[in-house]
């Protein structure tokens, strides 16, 4: 009888960013890695609508307190990573995590 594989749960970074953190993350993703799409968090369970928006747009939008919300995914060394940046009263929130390979 084969048993089957157990699924572990990716792990996650988080930490809280500055201004200046937050800036060079928008440009180590856009000059480092190939940003496969850009999602905007209307809140914490919603979506914005679907249109395409850069990522320096988003974050600016972040920033600005337009939206709640925003998840990068992104390839980089051979893997695809998610990142979420939130608004939180005490700043910009990063939860980083690289996605599991089910290849």
């Amino acid at each position: 009888m084969s048993e089957e594989p157990e699924f572990q749960l990716p792990e996650l970074q988080d930490t809280m960013l500055d201004a200046g953190t937050l800036q060079q993350l928008v440009h180590d993703l856009t000059t480092c890695t190939t940003v496969l799409d850009v999602l905007l968090k209307g809140g914490p369970m919603a979506r914005t609508d679907a249109k395409r928006v850069s990522l320096a747009d988003a974050v600016d939008q972040l920033q600005a307190g337009a939206v709640f919300g925003v998840q990068v995914r992104y390839r980089w060394e051979e893997a695809e990573w998610r990142d979420t940046l939130m608004r939180t009263p005490g700043g910009i929130r990063l939860v980083r995590m690289r996605m599991p390979d089910f290849a």
